[in-house]
């Protein structure tokens, strides 16, 4: 082996590291090739459901993981939160990572003009889906603070334009951008990293239900700079990375895993 090459699997050697993982329903998650990422490189996995029923969309995940603990907990209640990092902390002692990815909307809203949306369901929304990151980041603070750590949000960029069908979606996803920014400032003298991560669009069981998003994926692959499909797995390596120390000196930034579509200010059909 090359000292270089030495020197690279070190930094993404996650021994003795600990990540808790939100939002893996199944394998078509956007959060599972992180969790397996980080576990596949050493970490220790706990993975965050929001009910028991949960367990069985998750297949043969925790069989895919060494030794992985699951807890339950619903993010809206801060006792939960509270309960289930003590349950991490009392398995772990310590954590290292926390991934975001949660997010809700009514099914309904999706479907309405977005001048329609409820104050009920606008509260709703941007309770689970942005307020929970300052809540589970506030519970996790006291299991990280001493070593510092990471965490990651993942966000959409519907927060910074107009994606029509996301609707009510894309105001949670700005909230979350500028918390992630905010906790990055405010976590930073304990060198904890905040960071966003910016997937196009994706077929996971969230996905799937926004209206027109075979037409957003068929899209994004014939205008994005690359020219690509984007996968879950792709976000999982940029996530190892922005959780090693090969980003030790990166925090407050939304990076977006899109093929360069983010940048485009029009589409237009490329010459032959």
């Amino acid at each position: 082996m090359s000292e270089s090459q030495s020197t690279l699997d070190r930094f993404l050697d996650f021994s003795g590291k600990t990540a808790l993982v939100t939002g893996v329903l199944d394998e078509h998650s956007m959060a599972w090739p992180i969790a397996k990422y980080l576990n596949d490189a050493g970490a220790r996995i706990a993975l965050s459901i929001q009910r028991k029923a949960i367990r069985r969309t998750m297949g043969t995940i925790p069989q895919q993981l060494r030794d992985p603990l699951i807890v339950e907990c619903d993010v809206s209640r801060e006792e939960e939160v509270a309960r289930m990092v003590a349950e991490v902390g009392q398995a772990f002692g310590h954590i290292d990572i926390l991934v975001h990815s949660i997010g809700y909307a009514p099914l309904h809203t999706f479907q309405q003009r977005f001048v329609e949306i409820s104050r009920a369901d606008f509260a709703l929304a941007l309770d689970i889906s942005a307020y929970s990151l300052i809540a589970l980041s506030r519970g996790v603070l006291p299991l990280m603070k001493t070593r510092g750590g990471s965490i990651l949000a993942l966000t959409y960029l519907a927060g910074e334009r107009v994606i029509p069908g996301y609707q009510l979606m894309s105001v949670t996803k700005a909230a979350l951008d500028n918390i992630i920014r905010n906790l990055a400032y405010d976590l930073g003298p304990y060198r904890i990293r905040v960071n966003g991560l910016s997937p196009g669009p994706v077929p996971t069981k969230a996905g799937t239900s926004i209206p027109g998003f075979s037409l957003m994926l068929e899209h994004v692959k014939e205008f994005a700079p690359l020219q690509c499909a984007i996968t879950n797995e792709d976000t999982g390596k940029v996530a190892l990375f922005l959780c090693s120390p090969l980003a030790e000196k990166i925090t407050g930034e939304i990076i977006h895993i899109d093929g360069g579509y983010h940048i485009l200010g029009m589409t237009l059909k490329r010459p032959a």
